[in-house]
């Protein structure tokens, strides 16, 4: 091998190993959070949300039920919503959420036909959020899907969540990590 071969053979190593260790290092988080924005989200309230998780497959078409899928209705604040868009939206990994989210965060698991139900939701604006996951072959495949929704007090919201804002389509699945 020649000598000039190796400083250009190691510099492609070098470039592609920088770029698999960057898609795992967190990007820094431009908004900040703000506890006062997400006071009306933290009592219980009289509001439902229930519905059903189902992505389409973009590649052949086949609906996929979310089946033991984990949802998250995610408070609608400036903090919130630069998570949704850059961690759903653009696959981008963000620095560790707030520990203070913790607290304003509602939590579900769907059954085996992709049905879930949040009781006690207090009335506000949600990113209703989940991850479907299927298997094609050995290989497992993963899509987001994430609907905007509305609560108001005493009412129960019936929702289908399916809209896929992944569309960099990496299986991201670490999701809302907390200090």
């Amino acid at each position: 091998m020649k000598s000039s071969t190796l400083p250009s053979a190691f510099a492609v190593l070098l470039a592609l190993l920088l770029t698999s260790c960057a898609l795992w290092i967190p990007s820094t988080r431009h908004v900040p959070f703000n506890e006062a924005a997400f006071a009306s989200y933290g009592p219980s309230g009289s509001g439902t949300v229930e519905g059903r998780i189902a992505v389409t497959d973009e590649d052949d078409g086949a609906l996929h039920v979310g089946a033991n899928a984990n949802l998250t209705l995610l408070p609608v604040t400036a903090y919130t919503t630069e998570m949704v868009e850059r961690e759903i939206g653009n696959g981008e990994v963000l620095a560790r959420s707030d520990a203070r989210l913790r607290k304003f965060l509602r939590a579900a698991t769907a059954d085996d036909r992709g049905q879930f139900v949040f009781n006690n939701v207090p009335a506000g604006d949600y990113y209703l959020t989940g991850l479907v996951e299927w298997y094609l072959g050995d290989d497992a495949q993963y899509q987001w899907a994430c609907e905007k929704i509305s609560v108001e007090k005493g009412q129960t919201v019936r929702v289908s969540v399916s809209r896929d804002l992944h569309r960099a389509r990496r299986p991201y699945v670490v999701f809302w990590r907390l200090d």
